[in-house]
């Protein structure tokens, strides 16, 4: 019998790598009860290919960016619970019994686990994300050996990568804020998970690798001007009141290292471009949020600095990081 769950893949011009993924899906050991590709709008042969190899396709007419379609797939499903996976990841064939066995075990809302390079499976290129007082997450474990993988400490956000969560949890948290359009809609959401009290449940057994940055690219100009823009909305919707005395001298260090990170990649114009279009729309986003109570935020970000700091005790060490607690200072006494 098939187990509750729709795995849903957003699709965006996939056609090189949507095989890999949805054939992934397909055979998972605990068979789903549907794969479903969500396509935003695709100008190449994605969508049919997508069907010719067995999924549902749920199309969509303009292309509205990731979150919007994970919205759109998320409601069209009936199953209990909802698998998201990015078009370039491909799950390991227990991936599916793995989460939903150790969900259902804790009672947990959500479940991850570790992603893998696409190019070297031994590294990491994530696992679940971290948030820091600057706006900027990290991906714990990223460019680290499969074999260091470690549990959570602390406060921890779930990648959409490739997560499996309850859909009534989706829904009642809000499901994806969608003027995010792509990047950062995950962490935003981790975000309101916690606030919730949703808990979730971190499977290192529960394996996918990632081919990454496959719709945009790595450095592309979009990416780096959503990115650069999505940052400043992580402020603007969750930081409370006031937050400048705060958190204003760690947001203002991390904020001008990725600048001066997109500056070495040849895509300073960009990271400027998405901090003038955050800027634009900060009243109307910030109008429309209700802002994180300042204490419970404040241990949430301590707490996921601590664990950044933890993973950069050892090589390989990320120069950003380095830098930026120098000029932040640590967790709890800046």
């Amino acid at each position: 019998m098939p187990a509750p769950v729709t795995i849903l893949i957003p699709n965006f011009n996939g056609e090189k790598f949507l095989e890999d993924c949805v054939t992934s899906a397909l055979r998972q050991s605990l068979a789903p009860s549907e794969v479903l590709v969500v396509d935003d709008a695709s100008t190449d042969r994605s969508p049919e290919l997508a069907a010719q190899l067995g999924s549902r396709v749920l199309s969509l007419s303009h292309n509205h960016g990731f979150a919007h379609a994970v919205n759109s797939g998320v409601t069209d499903s009936s199953t209990e619970w909802v698998a998201i996976v990015n078009s370039d990841v491909v799950l390991a064939d227990d991936w599916l019994a793995e989460l939903l066995d150790s969900a259902q075990a804790s009672n947990a809302a959500y479940a991850c686990g570790p992603i893998t390079r696409c190019e070297d499976v031994t590294i990491m290129d994530g696992s679940y994300d971290l948030l820091s007082r600057a706006a900027c997450p990290w991906r714990a474990g990223s460019g680290f050996p499969i074999a260091e993988m470690r549990l959570p400490g602390g406060y921890w956000s779930p990648s959409f990568t490739a997560l499996l969560i309850r859909r009534d949890v989706y829904l009642e948290a809000g499901s994806l804020d969608e003027s995010f359009g792509s990047y950062l809609e995950d962490v935003d959401f981790g975000l309101r998970l916690h606030k919730r009290d949703c808990r979730g449940v971190f499977v290192p057994t529960a394996l996918a690798t990632h081919l990454g940055s496959a719709t945009f690219g790595a450095w592309s100009a979009r990416s780096t001007r959503l990115l650069s823009r999505n940052q400043l909305l992580l402020v603007a919707r969750h930081y409370p009141d006031g937050w400048f005395r705060r958190f204003g001298r760690a947001v203002v260090a991390g904020q001008l290292l990725w600048g001066i990170l997109a500056l070495s990649q040849g895509v300073f114009p960009a990271w400027f471009a998405g901090k003038l279009d955050a800027l634009r729309i900060w009243s109307e986003i910030r109008a429309r949020s209700t802002p994180m109570d300042s204490s419970w935020l404040t241990s949430r970000l301590e707490s996921g600095e601590r664990e950044i700091l933890a993973w950069q005790s050892q090589p390989p060490r990320d120069w950003y990081w380095r830098w930026y607690f120098r000029l932040a200072g640590s967790p709890g006494r800046d």
